[in-house]
């Protein structure tokens, strides 16, 4: 049986995995603070960040859920 800290270092792993593989796929992938999205900008310097996939108000708008850092 494992120890409730590998479980959490599991999980640990597994966000970083997802966030390694979203960098890596080429989006800034930053989590929005309500947990609704991820940047899918090219990684960027500025603080706006874009969802062009979760939370458009229809299938055809261009953007999604949109925030500030």
């Amino acid at each position: 049986m494992s120890k409730p800290s590998d479980d959490m270092s599991l999980l640990a792993r597994s966000l970083r995995a997802a966030q390694s593989g979203g960098r890596a796929a080429g989006y800034c992938w930053l989590e929005h603070p309500d947990g609704t999205g991820r940047c899918t900008r090219k990684p960027h310097t500025d603080s706006e960040h874009v969802d062009y996939y979760n939370g458009r108000s229809s299938p055809t708008a261009a953007k999604g859920v949109e925030w500030s850092e």
